[in-house]
């Protein structure tokens, strides 16, 4: 079973019309709808914004359900050279706004203590995204995706992980989360995001309100074009 996790309505609202949703399970007030999309048996589920909601929502996930791999999808903040409109797929994932060097100077800006620093997507999986986005001559970007709870419109907000990491391309507020709680579950997973703006640009946010829904639809188009591609064998 592929399960899918995105944080809003707009992100989820054209892939759920693409399903066969045979049943509705709440658990924990997070609704999981349970179907299939493409001949794949899938579980969709709406985390909700920030990382305490994502990582609640993969918990339950990957401990209710017989999930083979996740994917975590939605918007994203971009980074130049990144565009609006490109699809970004996150080699890796790294928290924005973790700093516990003051109690232990062995850390890195952006680590948990106990935690690794940079957690990565599934190899096999970024091979087939990427695949799938040259075949349909979709703009992408491969990098890494940085977390915090904050909608981000400054690179002065996240220099300090920046610093540490030479291949940020975005950021958003669910991904680290989610792949944090795939490492501890031992499952495997890929995020896959649209750039609905771009960090420092003078009308980010109305850029955010105008384009956001259109690229969460780019995006889930892109999604359900990769899971009809995906033949997994692991």
């Amino acid at each position: 079973m592929i399960a899918i996790i995105a944080a809003m309505d707009k992100e989820l609202h054209s892939l759920l019309d693409q399903v066969t949703i045979f049943k509705t399970e709440v658990v924990a007030e997070k609704t999981f709808f349970v179907g299939t999309l493409s001949g794949k048996d899938v579980i969709i589920a709406k985390s909700g914004i920030g990382k305490v909601n994502a990582a609640v929502t993969t918990a339950i996930l990957l401990d209710h359900y017989a999930v083979d791999f996740v994917i975590n999808t939605g918007l994203a903040g971009g980074i130049a050279p990144a565009k609006s409109g490109d699809i970004v797929i996150a080699a890796d994932v790294a928290y924005s706004d973790v700093d516990f060097r003051v109690i232990n100077p062995e850390l890195s800006f952006g680590q948990m203590e106990g935690e690794p620093f940079l957690v990565a997507s599934d190899i096999a999986l970024i091979q087939l995204a990427k695949e799938v986005l040259v075949e349909f001559k979709i703009d992408f970007q491969l990098g890494t995706l940085v977390s915090g709870d904050q909608f981000v419109t400054s690179k002065k907000k996240i220099k300090m992980i920046m610093d540490n990491v030479d291949t940020v391309i975005a950021c958003e507020m669910e991904g680290m989360a989610v792949a944090l709680t795939c490492y501890h579950f031992k499952t495997p997973f890929i995020i896959i995001r649209g750039v609905s703006d771009i960090i420092d640009a003078t009308k980010q946010v109305s850029d955010y309100y105008a384009i956001s829904t259109s690229i969460a639809k780019k995006t889930t188009d892109f999604v359900i074009r990769f899971i009809e591609k995906c033949q997994w064998n692991k």
